[in-house]
């Protein structure tokens, strides 16, 4: 699975993650803040997005990617040190 987009998707998948570790530390500590918990929903959809659109491109992103529905597939896709998806 070859794809030159890495770069830009990856990007977006470390900037979702951000957002929603941000926004988890802030509902720590106010844990009834409505536009914080609507915010969170909605971050937790756009990484989610982030990954599959990732995965779908690239191969698995972290073991919850994989497919083993048949067989273990993380070793189909080129390792990153490989240039498989650059």
């Amino acid at each position: 699975m070859t794809n030159r987009n890495y770069g830009p998707l990856m990007r977006r998948v470390y900037e979702t993650g951000f957002m929603l570790d941000d926004l988890l530390l802030y509902l720590d500590t106010h844990p009834c803040d409505p536009n914080a918990l609507a915010c969170y929903k909605q971050a937790s959809a756009d990484y989610a997005n982030a990954v599959s659109a990732f995965e779908s491109q690239c191969g698995p992103l972290t073991i919850a990617g994989v497919d083993c529905s048949s067989y273990w597939t993380w070793v189909e896709s080129p390792w990153p040190w490989e240039g498989g998806c650059e």
